[in-house]
């Protein structure tokens, strides 16, 4: 992290705090960055960097990830509801929103809820399929991930970082040690709360009004988003657009960098509010 980037919280309802790292002052327009499932903020350092000559980017910690509030099962759990609260909290003025995956489908909702408060969404291969997802097969596999999740916590960064090298050759080296980091924190319960619509996009897609951009790599790399689909949510969304990265799978901008900062950019420098 930066020396002149500043960390805090935000208390949203419920008491749940949400932790935040902030690139500026709220001189210039404002990003608010979702990361994915057993991400955290910081995740997105890397495109923060690239992009703070240009703009004030806050990366917060969604519920049960990073620094932020421990899952309690007695408390709400509604991500789109902490993104809301966060916006709110932070005084935010029709911020743009980047989410990946679990961050993408958030972002997606809120936008579709709230419309009138932020500028444009980007989405980095949302969790949108063409076919019905087993709400069985999910559960089962969310438990799965919490059994890896608590296996991961057994390991140091180090090795963490190390097998991912293995595992992933062409992912970006300067975000392994946030990548790894994030997996020892977060909180394992979260995968006994989460739940997700994958089946209800297109109603979510008609109802969001801004410039939205799908950013996806390849499917048999990964990635959720076919071409298929991507054509169908542009023909859906009242103001879509869809890039293909090649040699990407779902974590398109770890494994194809320059390329994913070239096209957030520009999708930027055309439809973001000065």
């Amino acid at each position: 992290m930066r020396n002149d980037w500043t960390q805090g919280t935000v208390s949203v309802n419920d008491g749940i705090e949400l932790y935040y790292t902030r690139t500026g002052n709220g001189d210039k327009p404002v990003l608010v960055l979702a990361h994915g499932l057993t991400g955290s903020g910081l995740c997105w350092h890397q495109l923060a960097a690239d992009l703070e000559p240009n703009y004030d980017i806050i990366m917060f910690d969604a519920y049960g990830h990073g620094k932020s509030s421990r899952i309690d099962p007695n408390k709400r759990f509604d991500l789109v509801a902490d993104l809301n609260d966060l916006i709110d909290g932070l005084a935010l003025n029709r911020p743009g929103i980047i989410g990946h995956s679990m961050g993408a489908a958030t972002a997606a909702v809120f936008a579709a809820h709230y419309p009138e408060k932020l500028a444009l969404l980007i989405l980095e291969d949302p969790p949108w399929f063409d076919l019905p997802v087993d709400e069985q097969k999910s559960t089962k596999t969310m438990q799965d991930w919490k059994q890896q999740n608590l296996a991961d916590k057994k390991k140091t960064l180090k090795e963490l970082q190390k097998n991912k090298i293995k595992e992933s050759p062409n992912w970006e080296e300067a975000i392994l040690p946030e990548w790894a980091q994030a997996k020892l924190d977060l909180d394992p319960a979260f995968f006994d709360q989460v739940s997700f619509d994958p089946t209800g996009w297109q109603d979510i897609a008609s109802k969001i009004t801004v410039p939205t951009l799908i950013i996806t790599g390849d499917n048999d790399r990964g990635a959720i988003v076919t071409p298929k689909l991507g054509v169908k949510a542009i023909q859906i969304l009242d103001k879509g657009e869809f890039g293909h990265i090649s040699s990407a799978g779902h974590c398109v901008r770890f494994e194809q960098y320059k390329p994913y900062l070239t096209m957030v950019q520009l999708f930027l420098k055309q439809n973001m509010p000065k």
